[in-house]
């Protein structure tokens, strides 16, 4: 990926997959972070290919995962 945006976004949903995995919250906990994470990258490649519905697509998410994206990135998608 080259788009900075998209960059941020991807690293912040490593941090939190492993978080997650490392805390290992509840059962089942890694195979939700692994979905959480997928979502978030699946974005992220929203992003880097400059596509429509950014928004849209992050608006979907959890709120707690929504809350996993950066601001400085969030807030360009979402004004």
């Amino acid at each position: 990926m080259k788009n900075p945006n998209a960059i941020k976004l991807v690293a912040a949903a490593t941090k939190y997959r492993t978080a997650i995995a490392e805390n290992d919250m509840y059962p089942g906990a890694a195979v939700v972070a692994q979905q959480d994470y997928e979502d978030l990258v699946s974005i992220a490649q929203m992003i880097e290919n400059n596509e429509k519905g950014v928004a849209q697509a992050m608006w979907k998410l959890d709120t707690a995962v929504r809350d996993v994206i950066p601001e400085s990135v969030y807030n360009i998608y979402n004004r």
